[in-house]
């Protein structure tokens, strides 16, 4: 794009939409020009913009976007769509378009011309109000649309008519001065006309003084400004940080090890291990990295990444005292944990290190996904983030062993509860009975399924993800014990159709039994007795 020159935005809308939209966009971003009609367009559009008034079939819209973006490429596309949807979320992601907004403000629209134009990619999707103030005033909207169109239509025609005397009458100097006074008359009251009425028809794209607007909270929230992995990294980065500080709810059934630290420590910890995850990016993000021997030293980073996570959580300077002597927390710490452990469900981290440090595609369903695509961001967020709530259980088991052995260090780490050795050897033999109860019994049925326990935070909740992944390697490196396990599920799966046959023909065998036998012989008894019955009565 020439520097100077305004950028043309093809807007594909309703007449009345569109142009209330135009109005709106250009008094607030000079360098840009929309335009309504194809036709007009002097030369290829920097952005195609397309507001979709209901959205009903996600396979009819995903081929029109197609078309769209045939035709317009390279030009990227921004869909528009209403607040109240009838398709799930999940699915606009497979739109494939560059931007995704749900009804959205003008300042946000403005916002995301600029992303997008740059290179970049957007997607807002909103929940749905539980308090919706739409249907008030309803005579008042009926009113302003019929009005605003109709005035519309008619001043359209009087610009298209007053274009077509100053196009076959340029000879005459006092028409075309007449002309044109008219024209610019014409076009201040459409312009007065539009800001007037558009408010009442366009309630949600007015500024945030009407009273009726209420703050929307997104759902997703995805804004990447290049379409690279750093720009990928750090929107992950971004996110996830957010995540974290709204909260770390346990919400999965299961007891964590850093539940027992104190409320500050636990958000501390997750962050810190995110900062040094970011730093470890960065690093090998800025380097030729050799795309053989990088994942090799994945073993050595991740270790020295959890010394570092150590020293910053305890501080590189604090001191205590043990046995008497002042020495240093930190160094302490490391030299009396285990930080070479490893975590068996920790999926391979060449899922997301070859996506985020070669820039390489990720398998997202089937498809493969270049890692700027929102389907494979949201995939290596989870990725991500299960990540670090694993790396923090494992430190924080280490860090609840050395406070059973340091008593003193009980009370700068954990809560007051555990402040006391038998709480605190409860919660460790807890955690040990659940670690072994996973190991031998819910892990091999999970190899077995081709499934993978992934923790996610969502909405401030730890939660429990599924996803199905070939795990037949592992399976045959399982125990002899975890073997029987798969046996057993193997045995119930093969006996379930032959029982369920023996259930139902034993059920079959009893409806017989209670109808044909004993309910005919106990409606024999009870005529028997109301006849003699009868007969005492009519003595």
């Amino acid at each position: 794009m020439i520097e100077g020159v305004s950028k043309q935005i093809l807007l594909i809308a309703p007449d009345l939409l569109g142009e209330t939209l135009s109005l709106q966009l250009t008094a607030k971003n000079k360098s840009i020009e929309i335009f309504l009609r194809q036709k007009y367009l002097t030369r290829h559009p920097s952005l195609v913009i397309w507001s979709i008034d209901s959205l009903e079939l996600e396979s009819t819209t995903r081929n029109e976007i197609k078309r769209i973006k045939e035709k317009w490429n390279p030009s990227p596309v921004l869909i528009l769509l209403p607040p109240k949807l009838s398709i799930k979320p999940a699915q606009l992601l497979n739109f494939e378009c560059e931007g995704i907004l749900q009804d959205p403000d003008i300042e946000l629209l403005n916002t995301s011309i600029d992303n997008l134009i740059n290179g970049g990619r957007i997607i807002r999707l909103n929940e749905l109000l539980k308090n919706d103030t739409q249907g008030k005033n309803i005579s008042l909207y009926n009113l302003g649309s019929w009005l605003l169109s109709n005035s519309l239509e008619n001043i359209n025609r009087e610009l298209k008519r007053l274009e077509g005397i100053s196009k076959f009458n340029t000879n005459n100097i006092f028409l075309s001065i007449v002309t044109k006074a008219r024209k610019r008359e014409v076009s201040v009251a459409k312009s007065l006309l539009i800001w007037f009425w558009s408010p009442i028809y366009m309630s949600q794209l007015t500024n945030d003084k009407n009273p009726i607007k209420k703050k929307r909270s997104y759902a997703t929230n995805i804004n990447i400004s290049e379409k690279n992995s750093k720009a990928v990294w750090n929107e992950i980065y971004r996110r996830s940080k957010l995540a974290i500080e709204s909260g770390i709810e346990n919400n999965t059934g299961s007891i964590f090890a850093i539940q027992s630290l104190h409320n500050n420590k636990q958000k501390l910890l997750l962050i810190i291990i995110l900062d040094q995850l970011n730093k470890v990016f960065r690093r090998l993000q800025e380097i030729e990295v050799d795309e053989v021997n990088y994942l090799e030293n994945w073993s050595s980073l991740e270790t020295e990444l959890r010394k570092q996570v150590l020293r910053d959580i305890c501080g590189t300077y604090n001191r205590m005292t043990i046995n008497g002597e002042l020495i240093s927390v930190s160094d302490k710490l490391i030299d009396i944990s285990d930080l070479n452990e490893k975590d068996e469900e920790l999926p391979d981290p060449s899922i997301f290190l070859d996506s985020l440090i070669l820039n390489k595609p990720i398998l997202v369903e089937g498809n493969l996904l270049t890692s700027d695509d929102p389907r494979a961001l949201i995939n290596l967020e989870i990725l991500i983030m299960n990540w670090v709530l694993r790396t923090s259980e494992l430190i924080g088991a280490e860090l609840i062993s050395a406070c059973s052995d340091w008593p003193e260090l009980r009370e700068y780490l954990l809560k007051p509860k555990f402040f006391s050795t038998r709480e605190l050897e409860r919660l460790r033999n807890q955690l040990n009975s659940q670690r072994r109860w996973q190991y031998m019994i819910e892990r091999p049925i999970q190899l077995y399924e081709s499934k993978r326990q992934l923790f996610k935070l969502s909405n401030g909740k730890i939660e429990i993800c599924l996803i199905n992944e070939a795990r037949d390697k592992d399976l045959k490196q399982l125990g002899w014990w975890q073997k029987q396990v798969t046996l057993l599920v193997e045995a119930r799966d093969a006996l379930a159709p032959q029982l369920q046959a023996l259930l139902k023909y034993l059920g079959d065998f009893m409806v017989i039994v209670l109808t044909n036998i004993l309910g005919r012989a106990i409606g024999l008894v009870g005529k028997g007795i109301a006849q003699g019955m009868g007969r005492t009565i009519s003595r």
